[in-house]
């Protein structure tokens, strides 16, 4: 009996026909009238509930996007100008140190050239001292020498000619032989 379909006019047991139930063109009018049911249904859910709850999750969304945007673009706003903070401050920090590095290097020239001045003067003091000292001395070894020359001369001439000179005739042409043209 699984498989029979009981006539409700005449009470009997036929069995099914063969073929797919729902292409049965016997029933298509009862078919027609539940599709049309079932859709005016799930329209009117679909319009009254499901819709405005998605419009309204679509809107959030975009709201929450557009906010998303609008943080997003101030806080860009705000590196740039933090940006433009830090560069202004590090062209100032160049500036100083620059600045710095100038008064240094004037200020460590100006030490140098007094030193250098002191230093200078010193050795043209000890220079002006030792070329008076070497003036001394030579003028001392030229008196020696001439004395020297002296008594050289005289043994010389002493020894080539058997006399003795006087010391004050060998000084005076020694001497006269010293003395610049």
């Amino acid at each position: 009996m699984a498989g029979e379909v009981q006539n409700e006019t005449t009470g009997t047991v036929e069995p099914p026909k063969p073929g797919l139930p729902q292409l049965d063109t016997h029933t298509f009018a009862g078919q027609i009238f539940w599709l049309m049911v079932t859709f005016l249904f799930l329209f009117l859910i679909i319009s009254r509930i499901a819709a405005p709850k998605i419009g309204g999750v679509l809107a959030a969304r975009a709201g929450r996007i557009k906010g998303d945007i609008d943080k997003a673009a101030e806080a860009k706003r705000k590196s740039e100008e933090a940006l433009a903070g830090y560069e202004r401050a590090l062209a100032d920090a160049r500036a100083r140190a620059l600045k710095i590095g100038d008064d240094m290097r004037k200020t460590s020239q100006a030490e140098a050239d007094a030193k250098s001045a002191a230093e200078a003067a010193r050795v043209a003091t000890d220079t002006a001292k030792a070329e008076a000292r070497i003036a001394q001395m030579r003028k001392s070894a030229m008196a020696n020498v001439a004395g020297m020359a002296a008594e050289v001369a005289g043994e010389i001439v002493s020894k080539l000619t058997g006399e003795t000179t006087p010391m004050t005739e060998l000084s005076a042409a020694v001497a006269k032989a010293l003395k610049p043209a």
